[in-house]
């Protein structure tokens, strides 16, 4: 069977306080909306849809989905009246998530399909909570099939089953029962959750999928977010340890969503790791660093207090230290750059010593430059490398050079006007 996966998002989302839309919150470094498009990816649906009350804030993924426009909102059933065009012809399994409860997973997605496949009319999901709550509650029938479910505007614990909200249709039942919704008394907004008891007064097959209860966790506010971000990375940090990595302190270190770190890596306190990240086994990465769209590879030192970003590559067995930032440079192995430095658009040899306080001056005021130093080179300290500019391999710069012209191999240059001492001319100063 073909599956099709909406996804709703056309709330107004005005507890978040933001002018951002509400799904475009990140969590571990994505969108919301991404962490819930990749768990429908990973079931190679045939379509995707996007119920948006605004398409041009969709625009970018309309390359991956429909974006279909909700005018105004009015609740989910209403939400997916407006994919009737879309989707009347389809034939298969529509799938229905939400932008705002990011953790589904594939696996639950996975036993929704085969409940479709096992000729069942509807699957919904649900989890029983014992403690004091206002999500929905799953009325089951003496046979123990879901006939109702129940929207809670108050806190209570009286019914253990609780609706998780994530559900699945067979297409040939769905738009009967969605054009039976009426809307809610209070709310006049038509709810999804109706077609259960629509569905079981018409003694449709109604399949009921236990979850668990972090699988629906939603975010309506920033509470909310803090509180997925949280779960994103305890779910993190434990897959990390499990494959090998060390962390020396877990509470004070945040990972994104994408990193790809290998084992026997160790991570100190206070550090972080953001998008687009690789680091290879046996790396180090000390206190108060941040990496973002960078390789680091094996047997290499990173920190304390580190920047580097900007599809940096730092080479094995190499040493980036304190107060150190790479920005768009390639580094080859066994490059040291110990202190106090900045490298942008640069590429640096093998074995190459960067002395403290060096600068690549790669901007003009117009256009970036790049800066090429050769390897088992040595910049002395406090040097400044006005880009573009090449320094040959084994070249010397000595220290506090300004260097402007490019460096032949194994010269040494010396950028820097000859101290002048003068005697007894020393400025005194007046208390």
């Amino acid at each position: 069977m073909k599956i099709c996966s909406v996804i709703l998002s056309a709330g107004k989302g005005s507890r978040m306080k933001s002018g951002i839309p509400k799904p475009f919150h990140k969590i571990a470094g994505i969108r919301m909306i991404d962490w819930v498009i990749n768990a429908n990816y990973s079931i190679n649906p045939n379509k995707i849809v996007i119920v948006s009350s605004n398409k041009q804030d969709f625009e970018e993924y309309t390359n991956i989905s429909e974006v279909i426009v909700q005018k105004k909102p009015c609740g989910t059933g209403d939400a997916l009246k407006y994919t009737k065009n879309l989707l009347e012809n389809f034939k298969g399994i529509v799938i229905i998530s939400y932008a705002d409860t990011p953790f589904v997973n594939q696996a639950t997605l996975k036993k929704l399909i085969s409940s479709i496949k096992n000729k069942n009319d509807i699957a919904i999901t649900g989890f029983k909570k014992e403690t004091l709550n206002s999500y929905g509650k799953i009325i089951l029938s003496n046979k123990k099939k879901p006939t109702k479910i129940l929207e809670e505007k108050k806190k209570n614990n009286k019914i253990k089953l609780c609706n998780g909200g994530i559900m699945a249709f067979n297409s040939n039942v769905l738009f009967g029962l969605i054009e039976k919704i009426k809307p809610n008394n209070l709310t006049n907004e038509f709810y999804l959750t109706e077609v259960v008891e629509i569905a079981a007064n018409q003694d449709m097959k109604i399949d009921l999928i236990n979850i668990n209860e972090q699988e629906i966790i939603g975010v309506n506010d920033r509470f909310d977010l803090l509180k997925a971000e949280n779960l994103a990375q305890d779910r993190l940090k434990t897959f990390l340890i499990n494959k090998g990595v060390t962390l020396l302190d877990p509470n004070t270190t945040y990972f994104s969503y994408d990193n790809i770190i290998e084992k026997d890596v160790v991570i100190h306190p206070n550090v972080v790791i953001g998008n687009n990240v690789k680091i290879k086994s046996n790396s180090e990465v000390f206190s108060f660093s941040h990496l973002e769209d960078c390789i680091i590879n094996k047997n290499s030192k990173i920190g304390p207090f580190a920047r580097i970003r900007g599809g940096s590559k730092v080479g094995e067995n190499s040493k980036i230290g304190n107060f150190v930032e790479l920005k768009n440079s390639k580094l080859e192995n066994e490059v040291k750059i110990n202190h106090l430095s900045y490298i942008g658009d640069t590429n640096i040899g093998a074995k190459t010593n960067i002395g403290a306080g060096t600068i690549t001056c790669n901007y003009d005021g117009f256009k970036k430059n790049k800066t090429t130093i050769g390897y088992d080179t040595f910049i002395g300290s406090n040097s400044t490398l006005i880009a573009p500019i090449k320094i040959g391999n084994k070249a010397t710069i000595a220290a506090g050079s300004v260097i402007t012209e490019n460096v032949p191999e194994k010269a040494l240059s010396i950028g820097r006007n000859r101290q002048i001492t003068k005697k007894n001319r020393s400025l005194k100063i007046k208390n």
